[in-house]
């Protein structure tokens, strides 16, 4: 079994603090991939489900619905050059401002 490289273990910090920032705010949030495409998922506070995905040169956030990841009644999309590496810290940033393009004001 290989040892994490430093430069992946510090990724997986960073977005432990941006989901630990998140439940914070009241989301329900998992981090469930690092390597690309990044996927983040769960509940905004609002109870309604999302899915966020970052690869190769965009984001996505997608809420509501059985499945955003699949189908989902809203989705956001936002250019980002280094989308598949995305860090934890610009990861929260962007993802704070997706999500505040959604039309329900309890998010």
């Amino acid at each position: 079994m290989s040892e994490k490289s430093n430069w992946y273990i510090e990724r997986e910090k960073g977005w432990a603090r941006a989901a630990a920032t998140l439940r914070i705010d009241g989301w329900t949030v998992e981090v469930t991939t690092l390597a690309a495409p990044v996927q983040l998922e769960g509940l905004l506070p609002s109870g309604e489900r999302f899915y966020f995905r970052s690869r190769h040169d965009e984001a996505l956030l997608a809420v509501g619905g059985d499945d955003p990841a699949d189908i989902a009644p809203w989705e956001v999309r936002e250019p980002c050059a280094s989308a598949s590496h995305l860090t934890g810290e610009e990861g929260l940033v962007m993802l704070r401002r997706m999500v505040s393009r959604y039309p329900n004001p309890s998010t």
